[in-house]
């Protein structure tokens, strides 16, 4: 038997000199005189700059120092004995890397600071005065996260409890991964370190430097450029109209985060959040008196730019691409569109992926980051869940998000509240009403999150496959659920603030574009709930919503939503199925009344509708009941209703 030669080990060598490339910790070449100064690690990618001097904009250089200096290294305790956390002795303001168990150290770590760089060719962090990643020992009880979004150039990626990685290990072992150029490719952050006692298990991210196929790199910034051509000049106009018109409906985007980011330089911002927001408003051009002038833009090309950006911006998830994907979910469908495809199914779990990716599906509230970003994560979470839940009855499907699969709590009222107030300097870029906060668009996501577990609940209780076979064969505990349900609904809707009920909205235009979507994702529950009880009388209130509903109110942000569009069709299937199923004729009198009523409200609707939009909301629902009036006649001919 011949045995084959040991493969040879691969060896890396690194230059002794100053300004060459070298990893952290590397002790084969000199630090630049900052760096020595401060007694911190000198990291160079490349070339000089190194980290540190980058980060600050200064000159990096290297005189010869005394070799007897005296060598220093800060651990863990001076950190900890230190009044000033932000001494540049432990820590730096562009943040450090994690603590490493070394061979010579045995179990006592080293916290070393590792400055964020900010490659040459790529724009400053959009924020300098917020910090970058800040981290300790593993064996120190200080935090260890401030932030896991103003990493630049870097992205945090939740570590589960199934992860390749053991979290308990982790909290007492972790290195970075270096790649071929002994540069840094992944570090690991810990968000809390758990306590054992509480049942709290530690909470890690693994930090991954943005490296990408160049390709990508050169798409993405062509990409960019185009949206802005197309968007040119009417962005700022844009940007103002979402304000004004989206977001107090769909308040997913971190409204001063964003206007901060792009008054300072908006090619920050990822071009699809940014497509995303001007082709959104865009829809509201012509229907608002403040805006001059004609938008060229190809609107079906701006969003296919949007998602070509998002489809390589995924490789790398944030919070900025979260808002995008939910944002651009709600693109215009086709004009034919008559069924919701099953790109918005798809979609919605692309979002639901990436919401996990980076750890919105888990409790913040004791990892250290700053109160914000745990406010935003909290959010976006809850604003992807509803957004499963939803997508899910497009077609039937089972919700991909289950209750014990997250552990992120309900928000309250001034959590959602945050980031709403406008600051003056930024006051032109917003309208008059958009620049204070207005509780009631808070108070309706709330609201909407609410109603949306209740829609969970009576899913997951009766319109699952295997729920349904469970339950049909047990009809006395089918009806108690269904019954407990319908109180839960019930008591949402008595107890619901009065600033989200059809009572508030009065003669207001602009109160009722807000309320309409709340209301009718009330009724579409109520529509399910009621299909399993099979009752009619109480669902006559849909139709005097239907009645309510303005010109003005058609042309509003909820009716381009994509639930929307599902929740319309569901409250029309289901006056026609409870007219088919009236056992005789004074139940069908009862059922037809609420059927003509809605029939012709919807023919109201279509004659005022002029733009894609308004037409793509009531387009699916009028061609059912429209097909159902054709074929009536024939129906009750024939004695297939009342027999």
């Amino acid at each position: 038997m011949e045995h084959s030669s040991p493969q040879r080990r691969r060896s890396f060598k690194i230059r002794t000199r100053f300004g060459a490339a070298r990893q952290w910790r590397s002790r084969k070449n000199p630090p630049c005189d900052a760096c020595r100064r401060r007694k911190t690690a000198c990291i160079i990618e490349t070339v000089p700059p190194c980290r540190f001097c980058q980060s600050k904009g200064q000159a990096c250089k290297y005189t010869n120092a005394d070799a007897n200096e005296p060598r220093y290294r800060p651990r863990s305790r001076d950190l900890a004995e230190s009044d000033d956390p932000t001494d540049s002795t432990a820590l730096d303001a562009g943040g450090t890397s994690p603590s490493l168990l070394s061979p010579e150290l045995g179990t006592e770590h080293d916290t070393v600071t590792l400055p964020v760089s900010t490659p040459s060719n790529q724009p400053e962090p959009v924020s300098q005065s917020s910090p970058a990643y800040v981290l300790t020992s593993p064996l120190s009880d200080g935090p260890t996260v401030n932030t896991l979004e103003d990493n630049y150039n870097r992205t945090a990626h939740s570590i589960g409890l199934a992860g390749e990685q053991d979290t308990d290990l982790l909290a007492f072992f972790r290195s970075v991964i270096t790649n071929e150029r002994d540069g840094i490719s992944a570090d690991v952050v810990q968000a809390t370190p758990g306590e054992l006692e509480a049942t709290a298990f530690p909470v890690h991210f693994n930090l991954l430097m943005d490296e990408f196929q160049p390709a990508d790199d050169l798409s993405k910034s062509r990409i960019s450029d185009r949206i802005e051509e197309m968007a040119a000049p009417h962005a700022d106009t844009l940007v103002k109209l979402f304000f004004k018109h989206v977001h107090p409906v769909y308040c997913v985007v971190s409204k001063v985060r964003f206007l901060k980011a792009y008054a300072q330089d908006k090619l920050k911002i990822p071009a699809s959040l940014r497509g995303a927001i001007y082709g959104l408003a865009s829809s509201f051009w012509q229907h608002d008196a403040e805006v001059d002038g004609a938008l060229a833009f190809d609107l079906h090309k701006l969003f296919e730019s949007a998602q070509s950006s998002l489809q390589r911006e995924l490789h790398a998830p944030n919070l900025w691409a979260i808002q995008a994907c939910l944002l651009l979910l709600h693109e215009r469908p086709a004009d034919n569109a008559t069924i919701e495809t099953p790109r918005t199914w798809i979609f919605s779990s692309r979002i639901v992926a990436c919401a996990q990716m980076i750890g919105l599906h888990r409790d913040c509230s004791t990892w250290h980051l700053v109160q914000e970003e745990k406010k935003l994560r909290n959010k976006l979470w809850w604003a992807t869940y509803m957004t499963d839940i939803w997508s899910s009855i497009c077609h039937g499907n089972p919700p991909m998000i289950y209750p014990t699969s997250f552990t992120t709590p309900l928000p309250d009222i001034n959590d959602l509240a945050f980031d709403e107030d406008v600051p003056a300097t930024l006051h032109i870029m917003v309208d008059a009403s958009n620049r204070k906060l207005d509780i009631s668009t808070s108070a309706r996501f709330l609201e909407m999150v609410k109603l949306s577990q209740i829609l969970h609940e009576l899913i997951d209780g009766y319109f699952l496959d295997s729920s349904y076979q469970r339950t049909v064969t047990a009809p006395q505990h089918r009806e108690a659920r269904l019954l407990s349900i319908r109180r839960d609904l019930e008591s949402w809707s008595s107890m619901a603030p009065n600033c989200v009920t059809m009572s508030y909205i009065g003669n207001s235009v602009f109160r009722n574009n807000v309320i309409a979507p709340l209301n009718l994702a009330y009724f579409a529950v109520q529509a399910l709930l009621f299909r399993a009880l099979m009752t009619v009388n109480e669902f006559r209130n849909f139709t005097l919503f239907m009645e309510r509903i303005t010109q003005e109110c058609l042309y509003a942000f909820w009716g381009g939503r994509l639930d929307a569009r599902s929740q319309l069709t569901l409250c029309g299937n289901f006056l026609i199925y409870l007219f088919l199923l009236a056992p005789g004729p004074e139940q069908v009198h009862s059922a037809f009344g609420p059927l003509s009523s809605f029939h012709s409200s919807l023919q109201r609707l279509r004659e005022w509708a002029d733009d894609d939009a308004s037409l793509a909301l009531l387009r699916p629902v009028a061609l059912r009941i429209d097909s159902f009036f054709l074929h009536a006649a024939r129906i009750m001919r024939n004695g297939m209703i009342g027999t």
